[in-house]
């Protein structure tokens, strides 16, 4: 049975092709069946997390799956990422 489970992070995100993603990711196009390379997507970058993660981790989501789960840190929020 899988558990339930509830995280926050604060990332990095691009509006970007998946062609652009995955010449970021991978250093070449790779070809999915079902995403189009000049289909618009997020590319996040998450920072690396613990010592067997040495680099940020690239990954990808659809815009409309990442703009419900996702907002913009407002100037105001700034302080919650440096601290005071």
């Amino acid at each position: 049975m899988r558990d339930n489970f509830i995280g926050a992070k604060i990332i990095k995100a691009e509006k970007v092709t998946y062609e652009k993603y995955c010449l970021e990711k991978y250093g070449k196009i790779v070809l999915n069946p079902d995403i189009h390379p000049n289909t618009i997507i997020y590319m996040i970058v998450y920072p690396p997390i613990g010592k067997s993660q040495e680099k940020p981790y690239i990954s990808y989501c659809p815009v409309d799956v990442f703009e419900i789960a996702y907002r913009k840190i407002e100037a105001c929020e700034i302080s919650l990422m440096i601290g005071d």
